[in-house]
């Protein structure tokens, strides 16, 4: 890794993006000036030298945090050089090859929040639930968990936001047009669209009602179709996509095989995303890469995604089921499913490594996590093995 030190003075503290910069010794500063940045993950820097008065050189830099920034970002810094006259042709691209093999910082301790929800069948004064199985997925990859509790104010979640490294939307029956459900997964979902634009990178799942909900959110419409889903474990059907895709490539290559030839994932839903809607809606064709399909005999569903320049990702089915509930005969138990169960886990969880959002102290942290509620045995109707009810 090359590195160098310089000296930066501001000239005029009225002008503070105006600096005189210095890497050596008895060498004449040289102008930097800052054009644009967000502060967190991008300075667009420019310098113009005049040499003796018979020619000048300039230089334009778009520095990053992250190795690789947004598109959509660095075409809006190319358009404001274009704007402050810099020939953007000349521009170069770092060549980052080999940047992933280095020992690049990974965070350690991830948290994620997981989204409560209302349900009519709650104790009296309660506010929401979160099956425990979510949580032990979770867990299962190496994060912790934080409750994100439904109807708080957007200043909440985002203070919130800023603390946890993803965030999951589980499984229900919650109103993805009109309830707390949908509310805060909007505030999540477009918070994390605008850090992950900044280079801030910041993962969101949703499973079952969770991908539904995103469907919404990425495409303003509910588009979904009646499937005869209900209580039933399926093979995937692969696109050619997913073995390339994020999600899929570290997985092995029996596990793989297993989920196309066996029914190793859990459908718990009435209503399914078809391939026909998914395909005819321009917004959800271009955000989000099918991975696998499913059918019901008569109708083909999306059943697992991943968006193209996002790491946001979604199943139709449960990936944390097979290894944490135990309710309902349709469920499978095999190796090949449990093993399916830790894998999901450990995709997210690792996603969320890559993201260092933190609390402001350890003791906002430890108040915030789920191990400040207890999870309570469910009765004998409900689908869950236990629930943590706030």
């Amino acid at each position: 890794m090359n590195s160098i030190e310089g000296v930066a003075k501001v000239k005029n503290s009225t002008q503070p993006a105006i600096l005189d910069v210095s890497f050596f010794k008895g060498v004449p500063d040289s102008p930097y000036w800052v054009l644009s940045t967000d502060y967190q993950s991008y300075s667009l820097v420019y310098s113009c030298t005049d040499y003796y008065g018979s020619f000048h050189i300039d230089f334009a830099w778009i520095l990053a945090r992250t190795r690789l920034l947004n598109k959509e970002v660095v075409s809006q810094l190319h358009d404001e050089l274009v704007s402050a006259g810099v020939n953007i042709n000349n521009l170069l691209v770092s060549d980052q090859a080999g940047c992933e093999r280095s020992k690049a910082k990974i965070n350690e301790r991830p948290i994620i929040g997981i989204l409560a929800q209302n349900s009519r069948y709650l104790p009296p004064n309660s506010t929401g639930y979160i099956a425990s199985s979510y949580v032990k997925f979770l867990e299962s990859g190496g994060a912790r968990v934080v409750p994100i509790m439904v109807n708080r104010g957007a200043e909440e979640y985002k203070r919130l936001f800023n603390s946890i490294n993803g965030v999951l939307l589980p499984g229900g029956a919650a109103n993805i047009t009109s309830s707390g459900y949908q509310r805060a997964s909007k505030i999540f979902y477009e918070l994390a669209i605008e850090a992950n634009k900044r280079g801030d990178y910041f993962p969101v799942w949703g499973t079952c009602l969770g991908y539904e909900q995103l469907t919404v959110l990425t495409s303003g419409e509910k588009l979904l179709t009646r499937t005869n889903t209900s209580g039933v474990s399926l093979p995937l059907l692969f696109t050619k996509e997913a073995k390339q895709s994020r999600m899929f490539k570290s997985f092995p290559a029996e596990l793989m095989e297993a989920l196309a030839s066996e029914p190793l994932t859990e459908n718990s839903h009435k209503w399914s995303v078809s391939v026909l809607s998914h395909n005819t809606n321009k917004d959800l064709k271009n955000f989000y890469k099918v991975l696998s399909t499913n059918t019901d005999g008569e109708i083909e569903f999306v059943s697992t995604v991943e968006a193209y320049d996002y790491p946001i990702y979604g199943t139709q089915w449960h990936p944390e089921k097979n290894a944490f509930q135990w309710r309902r005969p349709c469920i499978s138990h095999s190796p090949s499913a449990v093993m399916t169960t830790f894998y999901m886990a450990q995709f997210f969880v690792n996603e969320a490594r890559k993201n260092f959002h933190t609390f402001e102290s350890e003791k906002e942290e430890r108040s915030a996590l789920i191990y400040n509620y207890n999870p309570v045995h469910s009765p004998p109707n409900s689908h869950f093995e236990q629930k943590y009810i706030f």
